[in-house]
């Protein structure tokens, strides 16, 4: 079954307002949901913020659900000046934006810290979102820090030039997906857009609402979504 995992309560309860026949399970103080969304069963997870806190979670995950797909979900900081706070982004790449080790490449086109999100799943998403001009295809990336500085921004812009959003989960999760050699996408709804002022007060006015548009989204990619 598909797995959704969101970081926040917030994320997550925004996500259950959906799901049908819901059950909730505790391991090692996580919680986890099974259940149907648009009638078709899937997993509901709250990883905690961060990317220790993802990494943990989704292996437990992994050990103890039968996953063949992962879809993580939530709000992400926009880093295009094109963008607008609701707007949608689903990933192709994604890579950790803080690791500085010498010696090591930058940049989305590495394999070491980048990951490719499912051409399959990608293409699902492409097709329920045909002809929403809100919605973004690109790359992601992951860091454990919320973006706001312009020193921040400078720097995600010079190693990974593409980068259409910033969060603080994705690429722990994908990270982990590869181990277990499982799918994964990213859709993300832009709670605040990182280089306008005050973004860190249009995080707290958005983040409900944009937790809500990331599952509608999920809602409508599971209906149409193959393996």
């Amino acid at each position: 079954m598909l797995a959704f995992i969101g970081a926040m309560e917030l994320e997550v309860q925004e996500f259950l307002k959906r799901m049908q026949h819901v059950e909730k399970h505790v391991i090692s103080n996580i919680d986890f949901y099974t259940g149907e969304l648009a009638n078709k069963p899937c997993l509901l997870m709250r990883s905690g913020i961060a990317k220790v806190s993802a990494a943990i979670s989704t292996t437990i995950m992994f050990e103890h659900f039968d996953i063949d797909g992962v879809v993580n979900i939530g709000t992400a900081g926009g880093l295009d000046e094109r963008e607008e706070v609701l707007d949608v982004v689903v990933s192709t790449r994604v890579a950790h934006h803080d690791i500085d080790v010498p010696d090591w490449e930058v940049g989305f086109d590495q394999e070491r810290n980048s990951f490719k999100a499912d051409e399959k799943m990608i293409n699902a998403l492409r097709n329920v979102t045909e002809g929403n001009d809100r919605v973004w295809f690109g790359d992601i990336v992951t860091g454990d820090c919320f973006i706001y500085r312009d020193d921040q921004i400078a720097r995600i812009k010079k190693d990974y030039a593409t980068a259409l959003c910033a969060e603080m989960e994705g690429a722990a999760i994908a990270q982990v997906c590869r181990h277990y050699a499982c799918p994964f996408v990213i859709i993300r709804s832009l709670s605040d857009i990182t280089h306008k002022e005050g973004n860190e007060m249009t995080f707290d006015e958005y983040a409900e609402k944009a937790s809500s548009r990331s599952a509608i989204w999920c809602e409508k990619f599971i209906q149409v979504y193959e393996k």
